[in-house]
């Protein structure tokens, strides 16, 4: 799970503007596509733009580009799409590396006549993309959600992927008790009840779930985002969840254990999967992975720590030994 966020740029003009005034869900949209536009030039400085595939029943938008390294596919979570979820990494790491960041399937600007919600589709159709870019050897990184679709791509593929990094994910380690607890203590009845707001409230909610310190975000533009990001594709989501609780133990068993390196990048303060899930997953992978654990930080440790998170990317990716101290939990 993630959100599409406000730039720091956006909310500095929000505060400046009398929301008293009533403005429209159509000022919150543009001031939301602003953002976005603001962001797509900061990627065609470093050689990132986007494109669109048509892969069978699946159309795809996704972020190519950067420099002549190895390839670097990044999968955002839920409720977001790549633009959102990754544009401090891709900027980064576009420096060393060629980007491949797609919108996954009913996100942001990627669709598909198949009505099929699983990750085995979601991996499938990663996975198409690639061979259509001719990248056969690639690092893979996902948050949350596109956490567990790299590990259902790992499984299927594991001759093509180097090296991985999870962020707030417990990818195939996933257990439906994660999510109960969570239910319990938000007080709600579904996962698409928490993690699909339909109000600027709920939106609220939502974000003091995924941030350490949560930003403040004027009504009108919380409706933008609400239109732009969570009511396109909202039966789409539902099915999507429910695909992911529904399967999770087939997602477990279907293949062994991915054994790529892996790095696992957490928030101590993380609410959706408590810091409980890390210590699963990395003992899960018996002795291929390491742990580090991000002090104020909660479900979006790449964007609240983005600068030492990126680094420690960086350095994992590269080969180059990782060091977590101070911040890893002992």
């Amino acid at each position: 799970m993630s959100l599409p966020l406000p730039s720091r740029w956006l909310r500095r003009i929000a505060r400046r503007v009398p929301v008293a005034l009533g403005l429209s869900v159509t000022v919150g949209c543009s001031f939301v596509d602003a953002a976005a536009r603001s962001k797509e030039r900061k990627f065609a400085r470093v050689g990132v733009t986007s494109q669109r595939a048509k892969l069978g029943p699946d159309r795809i938008r996704y972020w190519e580009g950067g420099a002549d390294g190895k390839p670097i596919v990044l999968l955002h979570g839920f409720g977001a799409d790549a633009l959102w979820q990754w544009h401090p990494q891709i900027r980064a790491l576009a420096e060393t590396h060629r980007i491949i960041a797609p919108d996954l399937i009913w996100f942001g600007e990627s669709t598909s006549e198949a009505r099929e919600h699983s990750l085995e589709h979601q991996a499938k159709a990663v996975l198409a993309l690639l061979d259509e870019e001719q990248v056969d050897d690639f690092h893979l990184i996902g948050v949350s959600y596109g956490g567990m679709v790299a590990h259902e791509i790992a499984g299927r593929a594991p001759n093509r992927v180097d090296r991985v990094v999870l962020v707030a994910s417990p990818a195939r380690a996933f257990l439906l008790a994660d999510k109960k607890a969570v239910l319990r203590d938000f007080g709600v009845d579904s996962t698409e009840d928490l993690i699909l707001p339909t109000t600027p409230a709920e939106l609220e909610r939502l974000m003091g779930l995924a941030f350490h310190q949560p930003p403040r975000v004027p009504r009108f533009i919380a409706q933008g985002v609400l239109d732009r990001y969570y009511r396109g594709h909202r039966d789409d989501h539902v099915e999507l969840l429910r695909a992911v609780e529904s399967n999770t133990t087939l997602h477990r068993e279907r293949y062994e254990i991915p054994e790529a390196p892996t790095l696992i990048v957490w928030g101590e303060d993380d609410r959706v999967f408590p810091v409980r899930a890390a210590f699963r997953i990395h003992k899960e992978l018996e002795g291929a992975s390491q742990l580090c654990i991000f002090s104020e930080a909660a479900h979006a440790p790449h964007l609240e720590r983005w600068e030492d998170v990126t680094a420690l990317m960086k350095q994992f990716l590269d080969g180059k030994e990782v060091s977590c101290n101070p911040l890893e939990i002992r």
